[in-house]
């Protein structure tokens, strides 16, 4: 693999890596919101969350197309 190619693809996975730990981040707050708003089962996204920060810190060793689906996933919380 050529030296450019080998940054790209550690910078695209870095910018994949931030996006599934924002997302595991926007889990977290919005759980915190909701059990102030007093709603009841918080520990779903919590643990959601740590699933994700999971999957960011592991991210490059994954199978490339589980690594796609990941990111996806977490495009997809981004908007919602």
């Amino acid at each position: 693999m050529a030296y450019e190619q080998q940054r790209e693809l550690y910078r695209q996975l870095r910018a994949d890596q931030q996006l599934v730990e924002q997302a595991a981040a926007r889990r977290r707050h919005r759980a915190i919101l909701a059990a102030h708003a007093g709603l009841e089962r918080k520990e779903l996204a919590f643990a959601l969350a740590l699933i994700l920060d999971e999957l960011a810190r592991h991210l490059r060793d994954l199978d490339g197309e589980l690594r796609e689906s990941v990111v996806e996933v977490c495009r997809r919380m981004a908007r919602g």
